[in-house]
């Protein structure tokens, strides 16, 4: 087998020509063809009695061109192997021939670039610093009585509706003194400030009492669902029916067990909230940490990328966001997704992939059996019932491959981290999981 290599001057794209002798191709063909015969029907013959002409004269070419397709195949990888390249996606065969004995091919393919891995002292990134405070279990519990609370009427007729407060309304709207089709309701909840209404509806409620009755003016949103309302100004007559109050529930013993907390005691429900908080701030810092990290280092990296690998990985992350439509009742030729959109991504994770590829080689990065033990463990501790949820990652093998690729990018991002030069930045609980969500 003769092998040419044609590298580029810039750029990852190599072109390969490779000359072979056909060789036995003539008996693989026969032997296939004599497989097929077996197997063949044809009408006016009987199962494994169509004459070998017949069978050559319909099948032969077909078969010539699968057998030329896969020995080529399999000549272009021993052919990069001989070579030591190390190519990225699939290759473009440019061209093939079959004459004098041999079979010619030409293929167009990338290679993965060499990284030079930057000096990580020189790296400037910055770390969030945080912690769960008195003032965040607090703001918590707030938000879970939230969750549990109710509207009380007012009873006083001077009571004046105020933001966050609810109504009861009826409302007819009215396009030049015309009511207009659904622009009417009874009896309606509606909480003022929530922006469930259209701009300027729930503020012309504000100030009205019990019993009130207002016409108020609006205008519908230029991008309105509707052809005859978009962009028209419209009145509607609006009449209060009742003022409503938020009302949570009692920091007492019936609330607290409601989640779970079996003491019922205040004192309990803080303790577990803020485990649960220190929890889920410790995961989201150790994120958000390890992607700044990350950033600073891909930035520092100056490679050119394959295009086949950053189109594969466009491709399968439009796939994978298709699917998630699909899951949530959305086709996605609807939403007309395109791999466009995906490309940035793409070229991020596929640059920080061959980064950290090297890094973990050159450092002999792994993940050890006790760490992937210890990590199992302490998610399964905050389920009901741990060794269930140990005994399902021991079942699947692709979960545990998950935890080994995140407990390696942990071990990267610390070596990484002990070398930059770090900034902390002190955040609170609620600006950290809030950017994180």
């Amino acid at each position: 087998m003769q092998v040419t290599v044609e590298k580029p001057q810039s750029g990852l794209e190599h072109k390969i020509t490779v000359v072979m002798p056909s060789g036995d191709l003539d008996s693989k063909v026969e032997k296939r063809l004599n497989e097929m015969r077996r197997n063949v029907k044809m009408d006016g013959f009987r199962p494994g009695k169509v004459p070998m002409s017949v069978v050559k004269k319909r099948y032969a070419d077909q078969v010539r061109q699968e057998l030329i397709g896969d020995t080529v195949q399999q000549s272009f990888y021993e052919a990069i192997k001989k070579e030591s390249l190390n190519v990225a996606g699939y290759p473009m065969f440019d061209s093939l021939d079959e004459k004098d004995g041999s079979i010619e091919f030409t293929a167009r393919f990338d290679v993965f670039p060499e990284v030079e891995l930057p000096d990580f002292s020189k790296l400037k990134v910055e770390k969030i610093v945080a912690e769960v405070t008195d003032k965040d279990v607090d703001g918590m519990i707030n938000k879970l009585r939230e969750q549990k609370m109710a509207w009380k009427p007012s009873k006083s007729a001077a009571k004046k509706a105020k933001k966050d407060e609810q109504v009861i309304i009826d409302f007819v709207g009215k396009k030049d003194g015309v009511e207009f089709e659904r622009g009417s309701a009874e009896n309606v909840p509606l909480v003022l400030g929530s922006g469930q209404m259209i701009p300027g509806f729930e503020d012309g409620i504000i100030g009205m009492k019990k019993g009130e009755e207002k016409v108020i003016e609006v205008t519908f949103p230029e991008d309105y669902q509707s052809e005859e309302l978009k962009g028209q100004t419209v009145t509607f007559d609006i009449t209060v029916h009742s003022i409503q109050t938020k009302v949570l529930p009692d920091l007492d013993e019936e609330f607290i067990k409601s989640f779970g907390i079996d003491e019922g005691t205040e004192e309990a429900l803080k303790a577990e909230i803020r485990s649960n908080m220190e929890s889920e701030l410790a995961r989201t810092v150790d994120s958000k940490n390890r992607t700044a990290i990350f950033d600073a280092l891909s930035e520092a990296v100056k490679i050119d990328l394959p295009k086949a690998a950053v189109e594969q990985e466009a491709s399968a992350l439009m796939q994978r966001q298709a699917q998630s439509f699909q899951e949530q009742g959305i086709k996605p030729e609807d939403v007309g997704l395109t791999i466009d959109a995906f490309m940035p991504d793409a070229e991020t994770r596929v640059k920080l992939g061959l980064v950290l590829g090297d890094i973990i080689k050159e450092n002999k990065i792994e993940a050890t059996d006790a760490d992937r033990k210890a990590y199992i463990e302490e998610q399964a501790s905050s389920y009901e019932d741990p060794q269930q949820v140990i005994d399902w990652y021991a079942k699947n093998p692709d979960a545990q491959r998950e935890i080994d690729s995140l407990l390696v990018e942990k071990q990267v991002a610390n070596l990484i981290s002990e070398k930059a030069k770090s900034k902390e930045v002190k955040k609170s609980f609620d600006d950290v999981v809030s950017q994180a969500g």
